[in-house]
């Protein structure tokens, strides 16, 4: 499991800590019930501190004393040993109904396999204080070049086909540590809009996709350019970013803003940039709920400077994390709006050299909408004590990318799409996890409206 070393310092303090207070709480004056309740809600609070503290370290949170150390928990000694390695994996088996255009309603069953992502962490303790972070991407084998083929662009529905791959580099920065309520990032930073962005790992979500009701509508995993002054403060974490803004040209009807990172070109614009804010609050032991929201213009970073209106997102999204036990619940709501969207639409239409800059010719939506719920539930614990897992879970979600349009945009039923999801998780041990999966897909069009999802997958951690 990652953190192994700061997790059990952390904790260890913690209990003791809590061990400590019961005790005075015991020796206080009163009856014996009285100092029972004290008892409680001193180790209540004691518990909601560690929760706080791994999920702390678990984001990656600095250092912040000499022998905490940084992300593999070393600190101190040779600098040789101050480089870390993490990483994770995940392949896929999938099997789903097909659709050869717009027009077919009588789909074909196509089978495939995946090695979706490698990704691997090195960590570099610059200092006690200071560290170098980096997370190096490999998808679908890794080429170096990718050509995709849009499905909802050509009609068929939720299918995804990818030859080639490509080797992205998703985070290079600094991190300065000075106390657990203020620290700083600076660099090419993951940007914590939603719970894909924040929990990407293959043994923090049930699916063997991550979340539809995201990726279909935010970039997933998102990264920027910017600077980040994040902490922890009693209960509340924080996180506040300035990075580079979004691409419009990049926007679809299908997708929304998913596809608005600047990745085409060599250089990432920066004539304008965002905002993003984020808060988790842990309300009891292993629930949190919190927020986030995103607001910056995306017409001044297109490759051509083809639109004179603004074309400002403002994004924001509620979510909810229950993990305790055997028992696993998450949800979340999140809505989006673009500005002059029939202004991008009609600039995406009319750019030169569309292809090879990924521009899409179908209309953009003013406003998205999505959300999911899910719930989990592990099987074996009714076993007794076991080290291993098998969650049964259950995922409904939904998704509009034209939840509302401008101007002559009509809204377009395919958009309107919805999935249940069924399956299992088997964890024999902590990094590694076994899933498999039936879902039922739909969308609100009048043909080719229906698929049926099965799926096989493997997930590690290192």
């Amino acid at each position: 499991m990652r953190h192994n070393r700061p997790v059990s310092t952390a904790l260890t303090s913690a209990i003791l800590a809590a061990l400590a207070g019961g005790a005075q709480a015991a020796d206080a004056p009163g009856d014996l019930e009285a100092q029972v309740e004290a008892l409680e809600a001193t180790i209540e609070q004691q518990q909601q501190q560690i929760d706080a503290l791994v999920d702390h370290i678990e984001s990656s949170a600095p250092a912040t004393t000499p022998d905490a150390g940084g992300r593999g928990g070393h600190g101190g000694g040779d600098p040789a040993g101050r480089v870390h390695w993490e990483g994770y994996g995940v392949v896929n088996y999938v099997s789903r109904d097909f659709y050869q255009n717009a027009q077919d309603d009588s789909p074909e069953q196509r089978a495939s396999t995946d090695l979706e992502r490698i990704i691997l962490a090195p960590t570099f303790d610059i200092s006690d204080r200071i560290r170098f972070v980096t997370e190096i991407e490999f998808e679908h084998g890794g080429t170096g070049s990718t050509v995709e083929y849009e499905p909802e662009e050509a009609g068929e529905f939720e299918t995804e086909i990818e030859k080639g791959g490509e080797v992205v580099l998703e985070q290079a920065h600094l991190e300065f540590a000075h106390s657990p309520a203020i620290n700083w990032r600076v660099g090419e930073i993951m940007v914590p809009f939603g719970m894909v962005n924040t929990h990407h790992h293959p043994a923090e979500y049930f699916t063997l996709e991550r979340s539809l009701a995201e990726t279909r509508v935010i970039p997933a995993t998102w990264h920027e350019t910017g600077v980040e002054l994040f902490g922890t403060l009693d209960r509340l974490r924080y996180r506040l970013q300035v990075v580079t803004a979004l691409d419009s040209s990049g926007f679809s009807g299908y997708g929304f803003v998913s596809e608005g990172t600047q990745d085409a070109l060599e250089t990432r614009g920066a004539d304008a940039l965002a905002f993003v804010g984020r808060a988790d609050y842990s309300i009891l032991p292993g629930a949190r709920v919190g927020a986030s929201v995103y607001i910056g213009d995306s017409a001044d970073n297109r490759p051509r400077r083809d639109l004179e209106e603004d074309a400002t997102v403002t994004l924001a999204e509620v979510h909810g994390r229950y993990q305790r036990g055997p028992l696993t619940v998450r949800g979340q709501y999140l809505a989006g709006s673009i500005d002059n969207s029939d202004a991008v639409t009609r600039a995406n239409f009319t750019s030169f050299n569309a292809g090879e800059l990924g521009i899409s010719k179908t209309p953009v939506g003013s406003e998205a909408r999505s959300w999911f719920v899910e719930a989990g539930y592990d099987l074996l614990s009714l076993l007794g004590e076991r080290d291993d897992r098998l969650d049964a879970f259950a995922r409904f979600e939904a998704f509009d990318t034209h939840a509302d349009t401008e101007g002559s945009i009509s809204a377009n039923p395919r958009y309107d799409r919805e999935a249940a999801t069924f399956g299992v998780n088997y964890k024999p041990r902590p990094g590694v996890v076994f899933k498999g999966e039936y879902s039922s897909r739909e969308h609100a069009g009048d043909t080719g409206n229906t698929q049926d999802y099965y799926g096989l997958g493997l997930g590690f951690e290192f």
